[in-house]
């Protein structure tokens, strides 16, 4: 424990880049050592890191370029194209050692914060993992030996946290089918403000994904939306695009938090991925979306199940979707306290030693 008054911790937070999900969920907690006064270093890269350095720009971080796996993904049989990557991804976690080691030397790190990235841990410094894939969604007959992929891992650091209640799980077998024995939930994790007011747009569509699939549903939402005379929100998901409007379609490329809230707030139908992250958002609003998974990743196609049957949330298919069959909002989302308990866990960590 630290009772130096003059103790200034330096936190690395260290955020998968697949897209912005990991970067949005990890934005309270970086934001959190901000106001705290500790020194905050970033590494990631990609999409989250443009994304990152968008929504913090003029605040007080360091960013780091994180190495990594190009994870690429195909129109369709995507899971073939990503098996074919797996060695790629465990040179990854090999090169996330050896950056980690020159990043906690050079800036004299006190504590990780790693979201998924398996790599970023010191065996000199306290270390968490942040995951909600305990029991990665593979394949029958992988099934054990992903789990103890994930078990020989996360053993390494310190606490695993689970982004989850509990009671409501929100992710399901993935976290709470074989739990780790240091995993602890911490309450569910959102950027978005409660206190604002709620938007004009009657429709919103979130998209987000890698491409061509984040292409594909943009392209499918726009369509949808032009088909009725009420005003819709897409929001495109590409960091340092320029806002325009399209007839009744208002498009925003990255919109900040309090614009995210207040669209989202207002809006009778939202469509979006059924990404962990975005989940998050819409358990922390109360709201009820139509999930469409992206093609090809199997946890967002079991999280859309699992939604289903749990919450009763509608879902289709990307190809539904371009067709333009979507379905009605339905459901009961939990509406649940987001960041308090992870604020905490956090100030726990940084006063250990």
């Amino acid at each position: 424990m630290h009772t130096d008054s003059s103790f200034q911790p330096s936190v690395l937070f260290a955020i998968l880049d697949w897209g912005m999900g990991h970067a949005t969920r990890m934005a309270p907690l970086i934001q959190h050592a901000i106001d705290r006064g500790w020194v905050v270093h970033v590494g990631t890269k990609g999409t989250a890191l443009a994304f990152l350095k968008s929504q913090f720009a003029g605040q007080p971080i360091v960013f780091h370029y994180k190495p990594g796996p190009e994870i690429t993904y195909a129109k369709r049989g995507t899971m073939l194209k990503i098996v074919r990557q797996i060695p790629g991804f465990l040179k990854g976690i090999s090169d996330e050692i050896k950056w980690t080691t020159a990043i906690v030397e050079a800036h004299d790190i006190t504590h990780i914060v790693s979201d998924n990235c398996y790599g970023v841990r010191h065996p000199e410094v306290p270390a968490v993992l942040i995951s909600h894939q305990l029991q990665l969604p593979v394949p029958r007959g992988l099934e054990r030996a992903a789990r103890l992929f994930v078990q020989q891992h996360a053993k390494k650091f310190r606490a695993v946290w689970i982004p989850d209640d509990n009671k409501a799980r929100l992710s399901g077998r993935l976290a709470f089918k074989h739990p780790a024995l240091q995993a602890r939930c911490i309450g569910i994790l959102s950027r978005l403000p409660l206190d604002v007011q709620a938007g004009p747009w009657k429709k919103v569509g979130m998209v987000s994904g890698p491409e061509p699939h984040r292409s594909l549903m943009e392209q499918a939402l726009i369509a949808w939306m032009k088909t009725t005379d009420e005003p819709a929100l897409l929001i495109a998901g590409r960091p340092g695009a320029a806002s325009h409007v399209d007839g009744l379609v208002t498009i925003w490329p990255n919109p900040n938090a309090e614009e995210l809230a207040s669209a989202l707030k207002g809006a009778e139908t939202i469509v979006c991925r059924s990404g962990y992250s975005s989940l998050l958002d819409m358990a922390a609003l109360g709201k009820c979306p139509v999930l469409i998974p992206t093609p090809g990743q199997p946890e967002q196609v079991y999280l859309a199940r699992h939604w289903a049957k749990m919450f009763g949330i509608s879902t289709c298919t990307q190809k539904q979707l371009e067709s333009g069959q979507l379905p009605t909002p339905t459901g009961t989302v939990p509406r649940l306290e987001a960041n308090a308990a992870a604020r905490l866990a956090l100030d726990e960590l940084v006063a250990s030693a």
